[in-house]
C-alpha cells in the first residue's frame, strides 16, 4: 500500500482555511489541485460540480474533526490528496456532530476503487491519533504538516 504523503504536495495543504461553509471549502480548496496539475483548468468546475453531487448521497465529516470530501472525474489525472485546516470548524454532518477542522480532499479519476478505497483508509486511522490532530491544528507551516504526517506513517 502507498503512503499517504505519497498522494500529497506541499503545493495542496491550506493552514488556515478562511471558509466556513461546506461548499466556500470546494471552492477554497478544489484549485490547489489545478494548481498542481492534477486537474487541467478548465475541468475545474465540472470537479467542484462532482464535489456537491457526491456530499448529497452521504455527508463526509467523519469524525474527531475529519471530514473526506472526494470526487471521481474523468478530467482527474491522476488521485490525489489536497489539506486544508480550519481552526473553526466546519460543518460536513459529522457522525460525531461535531465541526470537521481537518478537510482531507480526494480527486480520484474514474477506475481507482482500491487506491480511492486504500486512501480513505489512510484518513481514517488518523482520527484514531488525538496527538497528530493536535500537532496538525498547531502547524505553523506546511512543510510541518508534512512532517506531522510523515512521523505518524512511521510509528
Amino acid at each position: 500500500m502507498k503512503r499517504l504523503l505519497e498522494y500529497m504536495s506541499e503545493d495542496r495543504i491550506i493552514i488556515d482555511l478562511k471558509s466556513r461553509e461546506k461548499e466556500e471549502v470546494f471552492e477554497e480548496m478544489a484549485p490547489l489541485f489545478v494548481a498542481d496539475n492534477v486537474i487541467d483548468a478548465d475541468e475545474l468546475d465540472e470537479f467542484i460540480e462532482g464535489l456537491k453531487e457526491r456530499e448529497k448521497l452521504t455527508a463526509t465529516g467523519m469524525q474527531d474533526g475529519i471530514a473526506v470530501p472526494h470526487a471521481k472525474s474523468p478530467s482527474v489525472h491522476k488521485i490525489a490528496l489536497a489539506l486544508g485546516i480550519s481552526k473553526e470548524g466546519v460543518n460536513f454532518e459529522s457522525m460525531d456532530g461535531q465541526p470537521s477542522k481537518y478537510i482531507f480532499m480526494i480527486a480520484a479519476p474514474k477506475g481507482t476503487k482500491e487506491e480511492h478505497l486504500d486512501l480513505l483508509a489512510m484518513i481514517s486511522e488518523l482520527s484514531y491519533s488525538e496527538e497528530v490532530l493536535e500537532k496538525l491544528s498547531q502547524a505553523q507551516t506546511k512543510s510541518e504538516v508534512l512532517e506531522i504526517l510523515e512521523n505518524f506513517e512511521e510509528e
